[in-house]
């Protein structure tokens, strides 16, 4: 009976080896794999970047205005609701709501500067919202 208990002490370390060795060592890059500018693996590595030919897989959805709020990227001028445009600087809820609706009567922007069309965006607050909005290329 000691005989076996000595066995599996000694054999324990080596069973518990393998899984540790799989959480402390980073994970494999496949090869070819050009890395997402997301960190390193094994922390924050969340892929391979597509090749810029490649469409988007079908389960790549874009992040919602919530969710480019809370990263800190900007927003699409064309796409954004009201709600979350009203949290842009110099940005407020009316004047949120006077760019969706000048979106609406007058079509989208072509640029970010097309803000000023808006009545109550002047350059001051134009150079406020620039850095947390943009315009997708139709």
């Amino acid at each position: 009976m000691a005989r076996r208990i000595a066995h599996v002490l000694i054999l324990l370390p080596l069973l518990l080896a393998v899984p540790l060795k799989t959480r402390l060592l980073p994970a494999p890059r496949p090869p070819g794999c050009r890395p997402l500018p997301s960190g390193q693996p094994p922390h924050h590595w969340l892929g391979c970047a597509p090749a810029a030919s490649t469409p988007p897989p079908a389960w790549v959805r874009p992040l919602a205005d919530e969710e480019r709020l809370l990263l800190g990227l900007p927003l699409d001028l064309n796409l954004a609701r009201p709600e979350a445009l009203a949290f842009v600087p110099g940005l407020s809820r009316r004047l949120a709501a006077a760019v969706a609706t000048d979106r609406t009567i007058r079509g989208p922007f072509l640029e970010v500067e097309g803000l000023r069309r808006v009545s109550g965006i002047g350059e001051k607050r134009l150079a406020q919202a620039r850095p947390a909005l943009f315009v997708d290329p139709p």
